[in-house]
């Protein structure tokens, strides 16, 4: 039997995926297909998504495929996979068949530098498709120096790809964009059910994004990743601070009075701080927001949004963590960000301390009012013996 073999990390399968493996399987007379997802690919990071999952999703993938399958070898394996070692395994399984590897153009450019090149093409022969459409020339280039170097058994075929990779839609599903044309949809309903690739908060972040500016929605993601490791290293939940980091701008598009009107508006309860520093009312109206409009009902989300501008005396863990993060995440740029960044890491209460002094220096600059409740956080931890 003339057997293919399909490899990846299928993290997630997506429809560039089966285009090529429905291509492969119509070009090069294979009566069967194995797809096999990776274990832990020697040119990747590790921390793909859990081998089952991925294990599913290409299940669900290939199920309209008939003659394709999948394989688990790699994955039940574990550590690194090495396609030789595979071909190996396969050949010895079933000696009676001949293998034909696909190959996208970019790994085929690469071919003569994977471990044991030469045994891999002793082992089967190689099908190379075009993932651009313009680079025959360089395909057929290498395919004639694979076959006079190695003896290797090799053809290029023309294919016009869908041009997405996995990568690209994990970060679509991260921000919040439309993913669903790029994959299948028994795909994108086991990613829905399982919640993969944080899609549990996929809705939040497609409401922010047609909400808030580019540079808003970048902040909020940008303090929501910093909230959920800082929460990872201080002991708190990561969840909640990833939540309440990614909400806490969530009326931030409202300008200082827009924030008074929508008070009014709706009987929201605002201090005379409040009203002289307009500038923080998107805290008390966005903490409104999320409890009437949202729906979250966590206080400990909700106060952490709440505070994440002024802090508070007697301010939580949660509430520290998405404060300190508000003003360190990766998009902040100011002169000291760095220094704020590492000290956050190692201490965070002096990293509150130290920022709430600066933020009230700054606005002593600018003739600002300072909140009271920044006034009575930083004589609390004044008392604490912070200077």
């Amino acid at each position: 039997m003339i057997t293919g073999v399909f490899g990846g990390t299928f993290d997630p399968p997506h429809i560039g995926h089966v285009a090529a493996l429905k291509e492969f399987t119509a070009r090069c007379g294979v009566e069967r297909v194995l797809v096999i997802p990776t274990g832990v690919p020697p040119h990747k990071k590790a921390g793909m998504t859990a081998d089952k999952d991925r294990l599913e999703m290409t299940k669900l993938a290939i199920s309209d495929i008939p003659v394709a399958g999948v394989c688990d070898y790699e994955v039940k394996k574990g550590g690194k996979s090495y396609t030789v070692d595979t071909l190996q395994w396969l050949s010895e399984k079933l000696p009676n068949d001949t293998f034909v590897l696909y190959t996208g153009s970019d790994m085929f450019l690469s071919l003569h530098t994977w471990y044991n090149a030469e045994k891999i093409l002793s082992l089967c022969s190689v099908a190379a498709f075009s993932r651009t459409g313009d680079d025959r020339e360089a395909l057929e280039k290498q395919a004639e120096s694979l076959r006079e170097r190695y003896g290797a058994s090799v053809a290029v075929y023309d294919f016009s790809p869908t041009v997405v990779s996995s990568s690209e839609i994990r970060s679509m599903i991260d921000t919040g964009s439309d993913f669903y044309p790029f994959l299948p949809k028994s795909v994108s309903e086991y990613i829905e059910k399982n919640g993969l690739y944080g899609f549990e908060y996929y809705g939040y972040k497609k409401f922010l994004r047609e909400r808030l500016s580019e540079k808003r929605f970048n902040h909020s993601l940008g303090v929501a990743k910093t909230a959920r490791k800082l929460a990872e290293i201080y002991g708190a939940d990561e969840k909640k601070a990833y939540l309440a980091g990614l909400l806490h701008d969530i009326t931030k598009n409202l300008g200082p009075s827009e924030q008074i009107e929508f008070c009014i508006k709706h009987g929201i309860e605002m201090s005379a701080d409040d009203i002289e520093s307009p500038q923080v009312l998107h805290a008390v109206t966005g903490e409104w927001y999320l409890r009437k409009v949202i729906g979250i009902t966590d206080e400990e989300v909700l106060s952490a949004a709440r505070y994440h501008t002024t802090g508070r005396k007697g301010i939580s863990l949660l509430e520290k963590i998405v404060y300190v993060a508000d003003f360190t995440e990766p998009g902040r740029d100011y002169s000291d960000a760095d220094y704020y960044r590492a000290l956050s890491e190692k201490d965070l209460d002096r990293a509150l301390f130290e920022g709430m002094r600066w933020i009230m220096e700054d606005k002593r600059r600018k003739g600002e009012k300072i909140h009271k409740d920044t006034v009575e956080m930083f004589v609390e931890y004044a008392n604490k013996g912070y200077r």
